[in-house]
Formats: C-alpha cells, structure tokens, sequence
C-alpha cells in the first residue's frame, strides 16, 4: 500500500513539474504500477474536464483514507477496493447517470480520431523557394501525385513529412507512421526542428487512426506539457479524459 501513496506523492509533484524520474521508470517498466497510475491520471483528468477543481482535495483525502485502512492485515480485498477508489472517483466525480456509459460505451480511438484529425495546411514558406512539384500537388490535394513526387525527389523532412499527410488522407497509417518518425529520427541526430512539430502531432494522430492509443497519449502528453509546440493549443483542447477512457477499455 506504500506503493499507492508514493505514487500520489508523484502525481502531486508532476502536476507542478517536478516529478520523480526513477518513479516515472518504475512506471515504464511494471504493468502494476503503470495500471494505478493511470488510474490516478483518468481521476485527474475527469475532475479537470468537469470544471470540479475543488473535488480534488476531497478525492486525494479519500485516497489517503483508503491507505490507512489499508495498513490493517484484510487479504486482498482492500488492495481491490483502494485501486477501485481512482477508477470511481474517474467515472463518478464527473459525469453522473448513464452519460459516462454511454460515452464508455461508444468512444474508441478510431471516434477521437475522427474528432480530431484535420488536413494540414501547408505555408509555402515552410519551403524553400518556389513551391516544387510535390507542394502544387498538395495544395491541389491529389495525394497520389504528392506520392509520385515523392518517389522522384529529394528526401528531406518536408518530403517525408507530406508524404505521410498524403498517406494518411489515403489511409495508408503505416506508411504515414513510417515517414513522421523519419522526420522526428532526423531531427534528434541532427539536432533541429523542421517539420518536428508538425511529425510529432500527426503521427499520434495516426496511432489513434490505428485503435493504439497508448502510442498517441505520450506523444500528445508531451504536446500538451510544452506550451511553445506549434500544436500545443490545439492539443490542450482535446479531451484527455476521452483518450484514458480510451486507454482503460482498450487495456481490458
């Protein structure tokens, strides 16, 4: 039960920027305690959406209540009713009735994709020089042009990059995933940013495309935690307690 109260420690120090990074390894590496912290985190974000900011007291004094009874020699039913208590306090504390099964219910990633992909509009000063043949064909949305160009030009983070947005207008996720982590791979060995805004955001965009959530939320996380991110706003919009209640049916 240590284990429970260490990690809302935790998740108060992350909320203000100074987490643990060994507790965010041991979260990486045991499927337990990354369960419980999501657990915590779909609570968070449920009084967070719901405008309660003033449960949140109320909700951490409970857990604290549920350690103490814990501590008493009960077998394994406390330990089910503690890590039950984030998951109620999630579901609950927000949304009362029958809404939150019928959201349950319905929402999957393939929804929130739908909800929040939009095609990408691209500056022809993003570019150098006179726009090429592969951005004519962009601009004239005719993916599969934008693809043949591709195949003809030099690869460079641009090219990559809209050629997994004409992939994923075409529905081609895999291709897309595999040119946006070209351009987020090309940037972290040479130490720049062309297009890695832009790589970082669609490709979570395409992991919701492909029902995998727990690929899309460390990247939109972090999005949403770095408020100079050319997506940042548009990510801080989206729902996240929608993307953990994702999260929690898809790991059923």
């Amino acid at each position: 039960m240590e284990q429970h109260q260490t990690l809302v420690d935790h998740l108060d120090k992350s909320l203000q920027g100074e987490g643990s990074s060994e507790m965010e390894q041991l979260i990486s590496n045991d499927p337990e305690t990354a369960r419980e912290w999501n657990y915590l985190l779909l609570a968070v974000d449920a009084i967070q959406e719901a405008g309660l900011q003033e449960q949140v007291a109320a909700v951490k004094q409970e857990w604290k209540l549920q350690q103490m009874v814990a501590t008493r020699p009960s077998g394994g039913v406390v330990r089910r009713i503690s890590r039950n208590l984030v998951k109620v306090a999630a579901i609950l504390v927000v949304v009362g009735g029958g809404a939150v099964f019928y959201k349950y219910a319905t929402i999957s990633s393939g929804s929130l994709y739908d909800r929040y992909y939009s095609s990408y509009e691209l500056n022809t000063s993003r570019g150098a020089g006179d726009a090429d043949a592969m951005e004519k064909a962009y601009h004239a949305r005719d993916w599969n042009a934008v693809l043949a160009s591709f195949s003809q030009s030099k690869r460079d983070n641009k090219t990559d990059f809209l050629a997994g947005m004409a992939d994923m207008e075409l529905k081609k996720y895999d291709d897309a995933i595999e040119h946006f982590e070209q351009v987020i791979a090309i940037n972290a060995q040479a130490g720049s940013d062309y297009f890695m805004d832009e790589a970082q955001y669609y490709l979570a965009i395409s992991w919701l495309a492909k029902d995998k959530v727990n690929e899309a939320l460390p990247i939109l996380e972090k999005i949403r935690a770095n408020k100079e991110h050319l997506f940042h706003d548009k990510v801080t919009h989206m729902s996240f307690l929608d993307l953990r209640l994702v999260q929690f049916k898809e790991s059923r």
